[in-house]
């Protein structure tokens, strides 16, 4: 559902999360790689002046940041328990051999990996709960509590047993996790305990966050809140403790540097054709005239206009004939920061209505609020596709899900410059009363998806203003209902 995966982020910026799946292994044959393709079509109002003339490829790029996240291990609260005194003794045993080792088998990235796994825990426990009727939520809330402190204590015990034979450094990683697994059990405790009505099991959840809360403020200070300031540093702590603790789950994306190797080819056939001619020119005016004539001189001149202008026009009817092989631009996905794992490439190009696959043009025509859009339709259609590769499947997706999240944000305040900061009027049936309304542009959004032999198609209306984004509001066609979209 797209309220689900397309939301804004602040006034100006719109925020588009979608998990990608990937097939599970079947047998001992090594998967190699894996890909999937999104496009994006994004109907512009004509009064909002985005096109292909006002608002080039280059700058839509600017505007435009794409992230790719690799997803933690999924384990219920109870299994991951039942899990953690290996996990932590494995751990204990790379940091008591001091350990310096950053990829996959060292202490640091186990350790990233064993809090991430009890964040991803704690979401899907809190999930299942507030699905559960009242009955039984009070056994699933004792529960919580209870597998929740034990996962804690053991991590504690660890922690206390190594500042005895820890370096400093490692010493200082073990709080930094004990002070994420602080922070998101009182995150997703505080949820539950919002949406859940007070109960025996309520009352006991509470008396642990509370005593989880005073265990932050007299051991990790500097992600506390106080109500007496800005909390600016506090919010700046918990944003680098989360980036440090995900790290190993980004991958880095990079700008590819200079052409491909298809454009260059292009360019030096296009260059090719028109020496050609040029040269051609050049030999039949010789023969006619000869080698030092006047007639030659202003011959080879003319063929050496035609030349430049013949490159250019074949260089850009060969771009426009390849281009779906031509990325505009191209990117390297790095893991680790220095490992070369994929590549995504993007494309943008301004299409007409006729250039529109078959289902998105239907689709298109269905969700118009005024039937008489289907008559009158004044609107600039950008059209965004990135694709992207990733390679070595096997390796990057071990000790984790066989799954992306691929998140892209997208800055709108270029769209907001011509929009009107007017309000209009709407006069009543009362004579001296006149109501205002202000003016607002509708941007339509329809994105598909295509994971594997898998595609679809969902949809989303923005709304915006002359301040920024008002809201974002999923889109059904006739006869769909939110339960069949969900």
């Amino acid at each position: 559902m797209p309220g689900d995966t397309i939301k804004a982020s602040g006034k100006r910026c719109i925020e588009i999360k979608q998990r990608i799946f990937f097939p599970q292994k079947v047998g001992t044959k090594p998967l190699r790689s894996e890909n999937y393709h999104i496009e994006t079509w994004l109907f512009f109002p004509s009064s909002l002046q985005i096109n292909r003339w006002t608002f080039p490829p280059q700058a839509f790029q600017q505007n435009l940041k794409n992230y790719i996240r690799l997803r933690p291990p999924t384990l219920s609260l109870r299994k991951l328990s039942v899990s953690v005194p290996k996990t932590l003794g494995t751990i204990e045993r790379l940091i008591t051999e001091q350990s310096k080792d950053t990829s996959a088998q060292g202490f640091e990235y186990r350790l990233k990996m064993f809090c991430l796994t009890f964040k991803r825990a704690l979401h899907v426990e809190v999930r299942y709960i507030g699905k559960l009727s009242e009955d039984k939520q009070e056994q699933a809330l004792l529960s919580f509590a209870a597998t929740a402190e034990d996962i804690l204590n053991n991590y504690r015990r660890m922690r206390i047993k190594m500042s005895k034979v820890a370096e400093v450094n490692a010493l200082r990683i073990i709080d930094y996790g004990d002070e994420f697994l602080s922070l998101m059990l009182t995150h997703y405790g505080r949820k539950l305990l919002n949406d859940l009505s007070p109960s025996p099991g309520y009352d006991t959840l509470r008396i642990f966050w509370r005593e989880q809360m005073l265990y932050r403020k007299a051991n990790h200070p500097g992600t506390f809140p106080s109500p007496n300031s800005d909390n600016e540093l506090v919010i700046y702590h918990v944003n680098t403790l989360k980036k440090y603790i995900s790290s190993p789950m980004y991958l880095d994306i990079r700008r590819k540097k200079g052409e491909t190797f298809l454009a260059h080819t292009i360019a030096g056939i296009a260059a090719a054709i028109a020496m050609i001619f040029a040269t051609a020119v050049a030999f039949i005016w010789q023969g006619k005239y000869g080698a030092l004539s006047f007639q030659l001189f202003l011959a080879m001149v003319i063929g050496y206009i035609f030349k430049d202008r013949m490159k250019e026009g074949f260089r850009a009817r060969l771009f426009s004939t390849f281009r779906r092989w031509l990325p505009d631009r191209q990117q390297i996905i790095y893991k680790n920061l220095r490992s070369p794992v994929g590549k995504c490439n993007e494309s943008f190009v301004f299409v007409g209505e006729r250039q529109l696959p078959d289902d998105v043009r239907t689709m298109r025509r269905k969700v118009h609020i005024l039937d008489i859009q289907n008559y009158y339709l004044s609107e600039d259609i950008l059209h965004y596709s990135k694709h992207v590769h990733l390679r070595g499947g096997d390796q990057m997706f071990s000790a984790v899900n066989r799954s992306v999240m691929d998140i892209t944000r997208l800055d709108i305040t270029p769209f907001l410059k011509y929009t009107d900061e007017l309000l209009n009027e709407l006069p009543t049936l009362d004579d001296e009363q006149v109501l205002y309304g202000e003016k607002v542009y509708h941007i339509n959004l329809i994105r598909r998806v295509t994971d594997g032999k898998e595609s679809f198609l969902e949809r989303a209306r923005i709304i915006i203003n002359s301040a920024g984004i008002k809201r974002i509001e999923p889109v059904f066609t006739a006869g769909e209902s939110e339960s069949e979209e969900g």
